[in-house]
């Protein structure tokens, strides 16, 4: 028997006069949550964009079922296969266009119309509504690509179209938060609680959150059990690290250094690798999904049709241009190059999740993720069979380990399936013009 030194509730924040840390479950908290009746852990969604197609036959099982063979660049995900679907034969069917439009309509599955003409409601701004109140955040919308870097009336459309996933009117497109000293502040500072100066003056002189707070953590490991010491001890060295890494990655900021070979100044506090910039947010995704303070995160792993260049992998050209390969060598050898850092990156974060104790199952045990993007084949500017995947068991409601293959529907009718997953309302989403005919078969349980 686990006998408790005290109970607290789940939604416990320690707060000092310039910092608010929200803390992860930990054994102390069951029986607050027991005795509420409810379930110990909450469902996370998750929405990760992967912009400007893959190379599909890299990307696509051969076989259906769980013996498939694992494809190149799904590769460095093989050790967590029974943690993941890959769906196939879903299309963005009202994305017809180069990237303006199947990025709009993404999670909308709506097409857009005439010049920044509206769209639709998207899925996660749905389930954010209905669910929001429950968190300190109703959702969150992150990204590594700067809005100046978005295609400007591509499709006729602004630049906007390809830089969000995200809408929360069909006339309200999110922007991306891409610096991470802002999402850190948001989940650790940004409370109306907190004395704005007393926030200031730790930012300017680099005192961690955690020196605000170390009076109240240092009671808290007292009242708790060795397991829960541990645990904590564990999450605050995650956000320590992840502070850190900030402070290099502002320290370190030139103010005449060159973005990614793309002719504009590095914003402050953004680390110069595109691999260390996407594995900080992730880790803050994390951390976010952890502490319960949203349970609706979308992220894109660049704009659709990004020309970001990638140099650490030797790429002079830019991602949007080697997708447009015309079959040459050396542009698909660096196309797949950038294809499998995102995957590496992918790993990393879903293997963190799987690691992390969410009560009754690891954190990724209760979440669905839904992994993909608008484009399959980027060259040809194809959004048929895009790439899919659909990662944790969502509370026991998904078998993982499959390849599920399905006969061209709608990628609208897997949003359809994460609402109902969700318990969430779908008539929002399902309008006149919605391109969603039913909820997938064969992905949740009976």
């Amino acid at each position: 028997m686990i006998i408790f030194k005290k109970a607290i509730p789940r939604r416990t924040f320690l707060r000092g006069a310039g910092a608010t840390l929200a803390l992860p479950l930990i054994d102390a908290m069951t029986p607050a949550l027991a005795g509420n009746g409810g379930p110990t852990s909450p469902l996370r969604i998750g929405y990760i964009y992967l912009p400007t197609g893959r190379r599909m036959d890299r990307w696509l099982p051969q076989s259906v079922g769980t013996d498939y063979a694992m494809p190149p660049t799904l590769e460095p995900l093989a050790h967590l296969r029974d943690q993941f679907n890959v769906l196939t034969g879903l299309n963005v069917v009202n994305g017809k266009g180069t990237h303006g439009r199947p990025c709009a309509a993404y999670l909308t599955g709506q097409a857009a119309g005439k010049i920044d003409h509206a769209v639709g409601i998207s899925v996660d701004q749905i389930i954010a509504k209905q669910i929001g109140h429950e968190t300190q955040l109703a959702s969150m919308e992150l990204g590594v690509d700067p809005p100046e870097w978005a295609f400007n009336r591509v499709d006729g459309l602004a630049g906007y179209y390809t830089s969000t996933v995200s809408w929360r009117t069909p006339s309200t497109p999110l922007p991306r938060q891409i610096n991470p000293r802002k999402v850190f502040e948001r989940l650790f500072g940004d409370t109306d609680s907190l004395d704005p100066e007393a926030m200031r003056r730790r930012i300017e002189m680099q005192t961690s959150v955690l020196d605000e707070v170390s009076g109240r953590v240092n009671r808290l490991l007292g009242e708790v059990g060795a397991s829960d010491r541990h645990k904590l001890d564990e999450y605050l060295d995650s956000v320590r690290e992840i502070e850190r890494s900030i402070e290099v990655a502002e320290a370190r900021t030139a103010a005449d250094e060159d973005f990614a070979g793309m002719g504009m100044e590095r914003p402050i506090g953004i680390p110069a690798l595109y691999a260390d910039h996407a594995k900080l947010m992730m880790d803050m995704m994390v951390l976010a999904y952890q502490t319960d303070m949203t349970r609706v995160i979308t992220f894109m792993l660049g704009h659709e049709g990004s020309n970001r260049n990638y140099l650490e992998l030797g790429a002079k050209d830019g991602h949007h241009s080697l997708s447009h390969h015309k079959g040459k060598a050396e542009s698909i050898a660096l196309l797949e190059k950038i294809e499998l850092l995102q995957s590496n990156l992918l790993a990393d974060f879903f293997t963190r999740m799987a690691s992390l104790d969410d009560g009754d199952g690891s954190l990724l045990d209760n979440s669905l993720i839904v992994t993909g993007g608008a484009h399959s084949d980027s060259n040809m500017h194809l959004s048929t069979n895009v790439p899919t995947l659909v990662v944790g068991r969502a509370r026991n409601r998904i078998e993982t380990g499959r390849h599920i293959a399905y006969d061209d529907l709608p990628v609208s009718n897997l949003h359809l399936s994460v609402m109902d997953i969700a318990g969430i309302a779908p008539d929002e989403y399902l309008t006149d013009t919605t391109d969603a005919t039913g909820k997938l078969p064969w992905l949740a349980k009976a």
